[in-house]
């Protein structure tokens, strides 16, 4: 079971969860009931780990992917500093535009 929920202004509001199911058998010697517990033990640490994992890259690397895809962490290329001051000057005049009406 995996749930993870964030509000704050950095980041936003973001709600995940899910939950997977996974199964393993072993054969394994028991000689007494200590053998028998440490087996186990073992089993459950071995799938915990790989559920983990699992858990990273699914929901963790997807979303970081997800991210990455929407942000743009390139520096502008020669052609958009000409449209970004364009774009500024036409927004500069309706911004004054309005204040004027």
């Amino acid at each position: 079971m995996l749930w993870l929920q964030t509000d704050n202004q950095n980041s936003g509001t973001m709600n995940l969860g899910g939950s997977i199911t996974r199964q393993v058998e072993s054969d394994n010697n028991v000689s007494d009931q200590p053998t028998h517990i440490a087996n186990i033990g073992r089993l459950v640490e071995e799938m915990e780990n790989k559920i983990r994992l699992t858990l990273n890259e699914i929901y963790f690397g997807k979303t970081r992917d997800i991210v990455h895809g929407l942000r743009n962490i390139q520096p502008l290329r020669p052609q958009q500093p000409g449209f970004a001051s364009e774009l500024s000057k036409v927004l500069g005049g309706m911004k004054s535009a309005q204040q004027h009406s």
